[in-house]
């Protein structure tokens, strides 16, 4: 038995219409969510659903025992990150000063908008000079969707020189999270030319 001209017609009519709607849809945007759902485990472990990522660090001054010096560290957080920011741990991984350490209070961070950059408050700042860590906490949280930099200020840089790797780590807001590790920032600092310094 054949499909009467009318069946056929029909189908071929709705057929037409489901490629044109999703032709719309994706012309629109209507197919895809506008951002991706949050990574979040069985155990209710948050996480990022995109790596931060580290992009860009250097130091202001690159002798050793200079004072009056930042370090900037600059990291990508995209949209498709979703989760906001609670804090970011900056960690001396590798180079020798006992004594290093920051100047809390000067610390600073800014989001790097279209219109220039943006101070973003923050919260509570520590250091714990044993695990050579930094803690920058951000309140309220930063949300995704531009780079953000931090501005890192040593007391002095390190008395010895050579190349020293700084890893920076970030945090999703939550009670449980999985934190991210953005990647190392690596500065390397230089001994004075004792011929050509006092």
């Amino acid at each position: 038995m054949f499909p009467s001209p009318r069946w056929s017609s029909l189908r071929r009519g709705v057929a037409l219409a489901g490629a044109g709607l999703l032709t719309l849809g994706s012309t629109w945007g209507f197919l895809a969510p506008a951002s991706a759902p949050a990574i979040q485990y069985s155990d209710g472990t948050v996480g990022f659903s995109y790596p931060p990522r580290l992009t860009e660090s250097y130091a202001t001054r690159n002798l050793v025992s200079e004072s009056n010096v930042t370090y900037y560290l600059t990291f990508d957080f995209p949209e498709a990150a979703v989760e906001s920011l609670d804090r970011v741990v900056i960690r001396l991984n590798e180079g020798y000063d006992p004594i290093f350490r920051y100047r809390l209070e000067a610390t600073e961070a800014f989001a790097n908008t279209s219109e220039g950059r943006v101070r973003l408050p923050l919260g509570e700042l520590t250091q714990d000079q044993d695990a050579r860590e930094l803690t920058i906490s951000f309140d309220p949280p930063a949300e995704p969707g531009v780079p953000i930099t931090l501005a890192l200020r040593p007391v002095r840089n390190p008395r010895f020189g050579g190349v020293y790797l700084f890893g920076a780590t970030a945090y999703p807001v939550g009670e449980t999270v999985d934190s991210t590790f953005m990647g190392y920032a690596r500065l390397s600092f230089y001994e004075r030319d004792r011929d050509r310094w006092p």
